[in-house]
């Protein structure tokens, strides 16, 4: 097991209850669709794909943590909601093309992967991004560079895409807020 998969392990072992949903799918759910196939990248105990999945969305949840994907599988079963669960490591590779209407990353970030994220979204599919900025005025998340994001850099993960939803969140300061100290955006892939 590699260190990575082992921090994680270690994590999600203390902390076993999925919280709540990300801002980014909360706050624009209206804009998000309703049936087709969703993706959550790094789904920790899935929060993201437990309310995708009641909505009526097939949903595929990946993460790198044995026990996070142990946790979502038997929440989604108790709740019987259509959630198939993948633990790996998440690379450019494993993502397939044109597979999901929707692909949501929350609170994770890798730069090499954007490219193969919009390659794995169907046409007029929708791609939601949430994760911490370098500008947070809170201390929460990350803080190496690395892992947040630099202002406007969410749009550079979306070229060619519809805008629908945009907000920074990095001047918020309210614990209790889930976009304090984040930034989301909601895009569309264009339709060939």
């Amino acid at each position: 097991m590699d260190k990575v998969e082992d921090k994680w392990n270690r994590i999600y072992s203390e902390h076993q209850r999925a919280g709540r949903a990300a801002a980014v799918l909360t706050d624009n759910s209206n804009i998000l669709p309703v049936t087709g196939v969703a993706l959550d990248l790094a789904c920790g105990l899935g929060s993201n794909s437990l309310f995708l999945a009641a909505r009526g969305l097939e949903v595929h949840a990946w993460d790198i943590s044995t026990v996070a994907i142990s946790c979502l599988a038997k929440h989604a079963d108790s709740q019987g909601l259509n959630i198939q669960t993948r633990v790996l490591n998440i690379t450019a590779s494993v993502l397939p093309i044109d597979s999901y209407d929707l692909i949501v990353i929350s609170h994770y970030l890798d730069r090499s992967l954007p490219p193969a994220i919009l390659n794995a979204t169907r046409s007029g599919g929708v791609v939601c991004y949430q994760t911490f900025t370098a500008e947070k005025e809170i201390s929460i998340g990350p803080s190496n560079p690395k892992f947040l994001l630099q202002k406007n850099e969410l749009q550079s993960f979306v070229p060619g895409c519809e805008i629908l939803a945009f907000k920074d969140g990095s001047n918020n300061t309210n614990s209790d807020d889930p976009l304090a100290g984040r930034a989301f955006i909601v895009a569309r892939k264009p339709k060939s």
